[in-house]
């Protein structure tokens, strides 16, 4: 069924939240993650979180690309049935078919069109430009009343950690997000390792400065309503979010 924000805004008020993504130190929690979903832990994935737990699917799954794109993925959303929480700005798959294909809940969100502005870069225009909706980085401007709001989303991870804090949760866990793709992945069904090409992604001479930038507003944003984000990687490289161990 299709969702909007107003569905899930304040859905989870107190609950806590883990936000997974796949770097190497989501290797300590891998086989505690239906533990802490027992203990009431609302989790966040990404992409293909399927190769890294399989046996534990997420509650909401955030998806930016147009390569794991609806289509692909409906086995696996169909199967376990996730909220499929996916950028329509980027996947430009036509509503009548994710209506028609898609069995659970699914939340299309933009990431582009600021301000109700159409742009140039969808394919064939844009196609499923939405007039007087507001983009995910608006949504938390909104709650949070922070400007200015975060940028375009140089990573998935942004806009789970923006998710976290539009549900309501109290505590976001950031997990396996090491913002290093040299650092390699977490341990994965299919041996997936970095692209050449990213291994620089997140240098300040690239799209590092834009995202830590970004990742503060989303802190401050998170400050505002009263959620408080932790790192759970206590021995990160980085130390935008206070660190806080993860624990049962």
């Amino acid at each position: 069924m299709l969702l909007t924000f107003d569905d899930v805004i304040s859905s989870h008020r107190g609950q806590r939240c883990i936000v997974l993504g796949h770097g190497p130190s989501l290797n300590d929690h891998i086989d505690k993650l239906q533990a802490y979903k027992d203990q009431g832990y609302i989790l966040i994935g990404c992409n293909t979180w399927n190769e890294f737990y399989p046996e534990c699917a997420p509650q909401y799954w955030v998806n930016v690309n147009n390569q794991d794109h609806s289509q692909n993925l409906m086995p696996i959303i169909n199967k376990h049935k996730p909220i499929w929480v996916y950028a329509d700005s980027v996947d430009l798959t036509s509503k009548r078919w994710i209506d028609t294909h898609i069995e659970g809940d699914y939340l299309p969100y933009d990431q582009r069109h600021y301000n109700s502005k159409k742009c140039g870069s969808c394919r064939g225009g844009c196609v499923n430009f939405i007039p007087n909706r507001l983009t995910i980085q608006e949504e938390l401007q909104k709650i949070s009343g922070v400007k200015p709001h975060y940028g375009g989303g140089h990573t998935v991870a942004l806009h789970m950690l923006t998710l976290g804090i539009l549900l309501g949760c109290s505590e976001v866990y950031a997990v396996g997000i090491d913002l290093n793709y040299r650092l390699g992945y977490a341990k994965n069904t299919v041996n997936r390792t970095p692209l050449r090409g990213d291994l620089n992604y997140y240098d300040k001479e690239n799209y590092g400065s834009d995202i830590f930038k970004d990742l503060n507003i989303i802190n401050d944003s998170a400050k505002s309503v009263g959620t408080k984000i932790y790192n759970a990687n206590v021995d990160s490289e980085w130390d935008l979010f206070e660190t806080k161990e993860l624990k049962l």
